[in-house]
């Protein structure tokens, strides 16, 4: 399956890009930021792998980690302090999957994320092999979401 991009995140995609500016807000990162940036970035290395290595999904999806942000989450961590400001989508955005994340806020996105990776690791052991679920999609949609939080970080 083709993973179509939209140009604001092409930049991203491409092969350690988006793992190396992770890499470096986590450098930046002090504290509790810092252990749910690092958390994303493992577990986008890992996404990366199935999508772009031929990972199978079930290698990959007892190293997928959820633990950093469902720590933070329940000592009430506000994760719009990983960016202050609202989500704003270049022109290049419209019209695609992400162009309804305009307006919202960080901490929202950061939820979608792991709201979407907890479901890859609930599912994923139990109905691998039911079609209907299309893996390699819902990998591709944790990634882009991520891309668009990097981009938005860096805004």
């Amino acid at each position: 399956m083709e993973l179509t991009i939209p140009t604001a995140l092409k930049s991203l995609s491409a092969a350690g890009s988006a793992i190396k500016d992770l890499t470096a807000w986590w450098k930046k990162a002090k504290g509790d930021s810092r252990a749910v940036i690092g958390e994303l970035k493992d577990n986008l290395s890992y996404l990366d792998m199935v999508a772009e290595d031929g990972v199978d999904l079930s290698e990959v999806i007892d190293t997928i980690s959820v633990s950093e942000y469902k720590r933070l989450a329940k000592e009430g961590f506000n994760f719009n302090t990983l960016k202050k400001g609202k989500i704003s989508l270049l022109p290049s955005l419209e019209g695609t999957d992400l162009s309804s994340w305009n307006g919202k806020e960080t901490a929202e996105l950061i939820e979608s994320i792991y709201d979407k990776i907890n479901d890859l690791k609930i599912r994923h052991p139990y109905v691998k092999k039911n079609e209907k679920y299309r893996w390699s999609v819902r990998v591709n949609n944790i990634r882009k979401r991520i891309w668009l939080l990097l981009k938005h970080v860096r805004s």
